[in-house]
C-alpha cells in the first residue's frame, strides 16, 4: 500500500515538471535561510540508467571513485543504485552524503545501518504493517528498553508503607528532631507519640484505608502531626492550600472526604453544604485519646503498599484541577533513592517549601521522615516572595532544598545558601546557567515526575560546570523509563519522542475520571500485565544514557510552517547575562498571527535592551525561533506552587506585524523601515520585523535590495539580507556597507 502511493504521487507529480523552481518557491513562501535549501534538506536519488562497459577504441578506461565534496547542498543526500550480474540484476548499492555541521560520521553510519534494515524487513514481508517495522538493530533495542533502565541505586528488597517507613525511624532515632519551625521542634518519639492521637481520633471517626481525610491547615508543625496521624491511621490524607481558597469548594466537592481537619482561621473557607466531619485542630477530644504507635490492631483495617497513601490534586493553572490517587507502593524506593542520590538521613534539615497541596510536599516530607533527618516548616511570611529564600536557609539551618528553576533564578546572590548541602531542582526545564551559578561547592541535582508516577521517576548526577542541555538523569530505584514514537516503538538515541514511565511508582489513577485514567495509564508492550503512564513530554535519550527534556508535546507549536520548541528560545535568551529570567511561549492575539513571545526579567536594575536580546538570540536560533516580541517584566507571576503562571503572562503591546514594539532609533533604521512597507506593501513597519514573515520572497528581496541600494547609496549584499531580514538589520548593513556603484548610463557616440 505504502509503495503503491508512493508511486502515484511521484507520477503525478511528473505532470508538474516544466513548472520554475522560482514559481515553486514563490507559491509555497517557505521561510527562506543561506544555510538550507528552501523546499527541502534531505534528498533521495536513485541512479537505475543502465550500466555500459566504457567502450573506446584504443583506450582502456577504468572508473574511480572520486573525492566527497568539501561542501554538501543537502543536509543529507542518499545515492542509491541497481547492481547487475551476469544474470540480471543483483541488488543495490549506493552511498550517503551529509553535512558534517549537522552530522558526525557515527551517527549518520547508524542512519545508513537502519534503512538497510528497515528495506530487508520490508522486502521479507511486505506485508507487514509500517508501524512494526523495526528500526533498532537488536542491541540498540536492548540498550533503550533495558541497559539503560537499570537503577544507579538499588531497589529496596520489601516495599514499606509510609506508615512503615515512619515507624522504623522512630524506633531507630527517637530522639533526633523529626519536625521544627525553628522555635519549637518535636523529636521522633514525640511525633509519633502526638500523631497516634491523631491516628486514633481519625479511626475513631471511621478513617482508614480507602477513607480519604482532607487537611485545611496553614505550614507549621501542627499540619505535619496531623499529616502523620493520617498516615498512621492507614487512610488517604488530602491536603488543601489555605492560600489558594479558590479551589478549596471544588476540591472538598470533587474527593468528598470523610473527615476535614481545619483551624479556626480556615475554617471560613469550608462550604455550608460540606457533608464529612468537620474537626479543628484544637479540639480536646484528639488530646483525651492515647499517644503512642498505631498498628494493624488498632486501624479500621490492616494497612497494605496498594492502598492509596494520599490524593493529591493538580496545579489547575489551566483546565480543571484532577485529583491523583498515589499508593504506598513506590514511596520506599523514593525514599532509598533520596538517602542514596542526596545524601537524606540523619543531620539533613530539609526544608518544607512546597505548598502542602503540591505532590512535591510529599517528596520533602519522605526525604526527611523516612531517613531520619528534620522537615523544617516555615510561614507563608518568610517564603519567597514575601521572604527572602536566603535568610529562610540560614536562619534555619537548612541543608536540602528543593525549588523550581523559576524560584532560584530569582534569588539575588548566594548570600545565605553557603551551608546548602543539596540542592534539587524539579518541576520545570532548568536553563544551563543555573548550574554554572548554584552547583559550585554543592551537590546540584535536576529531577523529574509528574504527580502520576509519585513525584519523582529520575534524577540526574551531580551538576557541574555550564552544560549545553541539562539532563533529566536515570531513572529511579523501581522506575523505568522509555522514549516512544506515536507507535509505542522506541526511538534511537538522540531521537526525540514521548516519555513513558513505569514500575511500581504509578499512581493508581485519577479520581472519579476512569475514561481520563484509561487514556494516559495504558499497557506496557515491553512487559505482560504491567501498565505505563503517558507523561506528554518529549525527551531524547543521549550517547551516555542520560535523558534530555526536550518540551512538552502538547507545547510543540508551528510557527511559519515550522514546529518549534518555546524551550528552545527560551534556553537561548537566558544565555545573555542581562537576563536574570526568561519565559518564552506562544500566543495568538490575533486569529492566525501566532507568534513566540519572550517575557524577560532583567539581571539589574539598568533593564534590557530588546532590539539587542533579540540580535543576540539571533545569532543562534534559525530565523523562526527568535521571538516576535519582548517583554520585560518585574517579576514573573508564579503559581502557588512555585511554578510559572502562564495564564498571567500579559498580552504584548504591539500592533500586528511591529515585532519588538518599538520606534526607529535612527535615521537609516527609519527609512528602512519605509522601504519595507513599500516594497512589501504594507502600512507600515517597525525595525524588527521579519521581512519574510511579513510577505516576503526571494523576488521581492531582490527589489528590496535595489530599492535601498538606489535610496542608501550603500551597495548591500542580498545575502545581508537573508541572514538579518530586519529594518533594523538592513541599516546596519548600510552603515558597513561601501559605496553604490553609479548606475550604468549609456554615452553618445563621438
Amino acid at each position: 500500500e505504502l509503495v503503491a502511493r508512493v508511486r502515484e504521487a511521484s507520477l503525478a507529480a511528473y505532470a508538474h515538471q516544466d513548472i520554475p523552481f522560482e514559481r515553486l518557491v514563490e507559491d509555497l513562501a517557505p521561510e527562506r535561510s543561506l544555510a538550507r535549501h528552501p523546499l527541502f534538506q534531505v534528498m533521495l536519488a536513485f541512479q537505475n540508467a543502465p550500466q555500459r562497459a566504457w567502450d573506446l577504441p584504443g583506450l582502456s578506461a577504468t572508473p574511480i571513485r572520486g573525492a566527497a565534496a568539501a561542501v554538501t547542498e543537502f543536509d543529507l543526500s542518499f545515492s542509491l543504485g541497481e547492481r547487475r550480474g551476469a544474470g540480471g540484476l543483483a541488488g543495490m548499492g549506493g552511498g550517503l552524503h551529509y553535512s558534517v555541521d549537522l552530522f558526525d560520521e557515527s551517527t549518520v553510519r547508524g542512519l545508513a545501518g537502519r534503512l538497510v534494515r528497515v528495506l530487508t524487513e520490508v522486502a521479507a514481508d511486505p506485508g507487514r504493517s509500517v508501524s512494526r517495522v523495526g528500526v533498532l538493530a537488536e542491541a540498540e533495542r536492548r540498550q533503550v528498553l533495558a541497559d539503560w533502565n537499570e537503577p544507579l541505586a538499588p531497589v529496596p528488597a520489601g516495599h514499606e508503607t509510609l506508615a512503615g517507613l515512619l515507624a522504623g525511624q522512630a524506633a531507630r532515632t527517637p530522639g533526633a528532631p523529626a519536625v521544627t519551625d525553628g522555635v519549637s521542634e518535636l523529636s521522633y518519639a514525640q511525633l509519633v507519640a502526638e500523631s497516634g492521637r491523631w491516628g486514633r481520633f481519625l479511626a475513631g471517626l471511621g478513617a482508614g484505608p480507602e477513607v480519604r481525610v482532607a487537611v485545611l491547615l496553614d505550614r507549621g508543625v501542627e499540619l505535619v502531626t496531623v499529616l502523620a496521624g493520617i498516615i498512621q491511621a492507614g487512610a488517604v490524607y488530602l491536603p488543601i492550600d489555605p492560600g489558594y481558597p479558590a479551589r478549596v469548594a471544588y476540591i472538598l466537592a470533587d474527593a468528598a472526604p470523610a473527615v476535614l481537619v481545619c483551624s479556626q482561621p480556615t475554617a471560613g473557607l469550608v462550604p455550608e453544604d460540606f457533608a464529612g466531619h468537620v474537626v479543628l485542630a484544637d479540639d480536646p477530644a484528639v488530646a483525651g485519646c492515647p499517644a503512642g504507635l498505631v498498628t494493624d490492631a488498632d486501624r479500621m483495617a490492616p494497612l497494605r503498599v496498594g492502598h492509596p497513601a494520599y490524593l493529591i490534586y493538580t496545579s489547575g493553572s489551566t483546565g480543571v484541577p484532577k485529583g491523583v490517587v498515589v499508593t504506598h507502593a513506590g514511596l520506599a524506593a523514593m525514599a532509598a533513592a533520596q538517602a542514596g542520590w542526596l545524601g537524606a538521613g540523619p543531620g539533613a534539615r530539609v526544608l518544607q517549601f512546597s505548598s502542602p497541596g503540591f505532590d512535591a510536599a510529599g517528596w520533602e516530607l519522605c526525604m526527611a521522615l523516612a531517613s531520619g533527618g528534620a522537615l523544617v516548616v516555615a510561614g507563608e511570611d518568610r517564603l519567597p516572595p514575601r521572604g527572602s529564600l536566603g535568610e529562610l536557609v540560614a536562619g534555619l539551618g537548612v541543608t536540602h532544598l528543593t525549588v523550581p528553576p523559576t524560584v532560584l533564578a530569582a534569588v539575588a546572590g548566594e548570600a545565605g545558601l553557603d551551608g546548602l548541602r543539596v540542592l534539587v531542582v524539579a518541576g520545570e526545564a532548568c536553563p544551563p546557567g543555573l548550574v554554572a551559578r548554584w552547583s559550585a561547592g554543592r551537590v546540584m541535582v535536576n529531577a523529574y515526575g509528574p504527580t502520576e508516577v509519585t513525584v519523582c521517576a529520575t534524577m540526574s548526577a551531580p551538576l557541574t560546570g555550564t552544560p549545553p542541555v541539562v539532563p533529566i538523569g536515570r531513572p529511579l530505584p523501581g522506575a523505568r523509563v522509555f522514549v516512544l514514537d506515536e507507535w509505542l516503538q522506541p526511538v534511537p538515541p538522540g531521537v526525540v519522542g514521548e516519555l513513558y514511565v513505569a514500575g511500581s511508582g504509578l499512581a493508581r489513577g485519577y479520581h472519579q475520571r476512569p475514561g481520563l485514567t484509561g487514556e494516559r495509564f495504558v499497557a506496557c508492550p515491553f512487559a505482560a500485565g504491567e501498565r505505563m503512564y503517558r507523561t506528554g513530554d518529549l525527551a531524547r535519550w543521549d550517547s551516555s544514557g542520560a535523558l534530555l527534556f526536550a518540551g512538552r508535546a502538547d507545547e510543540q507549536v508551528k510557527i511559519r510552517g515550522f514546529r518549534v520548541e518555546p524551550a528552545e528560545t527560551e534556553a537561548a535568551l537566558a544565555a545573555h547575562e542581562a537576563v536574570a529570567q526568561v519565559a518564552v511561549i506562544a500566543r495568538e492575539d490575533q486569529p492566525g498571527d501566532r507568534r513566540l513571545i519572550a517575557y524577560v526579567v532583567p539581571a539589574s536594575p539598568d533593564g534590557v535592551d530588546t532590539a539587542g536580546l533579540r540580535e543576540f538570540a539571533g545569532r543562534v536560533l534559525p530565523e523562526y525561533l527568535p521571538p516576535a516580541a519582548i517583554v520585560v517584566l518585574d517579576v514573573l507571576p508564579l503559581t502557588p506552587n512555585g511554578k510559572l503562571d502562564r495564564t498571567a503572562l500579559p498580552a504584548p503591546g504591539h500592533r500586528a506585524g511591529l515585532a519588538a514594539g518599538r520606534a526607529p532609533r535612527t535615521a537609516a533604521e527609519e527609512i528602512a523601515c519605509s522601504l519595507f512597507a513599500e516594497v512589501l506593501g504594507a502600512e507600515q513597519a517597525g525595525p524588527d520585523d521579519n521581512f519574510f514573515a511579513l510577505g516576503g520572497d526571494s523576488l521581492l528581496a531582490t527589489r528590496m535590495i535595489a530599492r535601498a541600494r538606489a535610496v542608501l547609496g550603500r551597495d548591500i549584499p542580498i545575502r545581508g539580507l537573508f541572514a538579518d531580514p530586519t529594518p533594523a538589520g538592513l541599516a546596519r548593513l548600510a552603515q558597513d556597507a561601501g559605496l553604490a556603484r553609479p548606475p550604468v548610463t549609456a554615452r553618445a557616440a563621438a
